[in-house]
């Protein structure tokens, strides 16, 4: 599953793209964006039956499926980097309930 930051809101994009632009250097790559809420079901079955590390949440309840969500894929130092850059321009960073690749507006 892959994504470009395209798919979110228009509202989001700015602030996902230059989160990334400033994490990119250090490896950070987007690996998720929106989902169908087929994609969100197997996603969360997965889940539901210990098949990943991350959660996932019910299809419906996903904020993926709303277009207000991406993941990323970097080190734990720079996420948690990254989360704070968020949570301080406005977003939720997943880093505070156990999925640190999640952000969300």
């Amino acid at each position: 599953m892959s994504g470009s930051l395209t798919e979110l809101a228009p509202f989001i994009q700015p602030y996902a793209r230059e989160l990334i632009r400033r994490a990119a250097p250090f490896g950070a790559q987007v690996t998720s964006v929106w989902r169908s809420a087929e994609e969100q079901r197997e996603l969360y079955e997965v889940y539901r039956h210990g098949g990943s590390q991350y959660p996932a949440a019910p299809p419906g309840h996903s904020m993926h499926e709303r277009r207000r969500a991406f993941d990323v894929v970097a080190p734990p130092w720079l996420l948690a980097e990254m989360g704070g850059l968020w949570e301080w321009w406005g977003g939720r960073w997943g880093g505070r309930g156990g999925d640190p690749i999640h952000f969300e507006a």
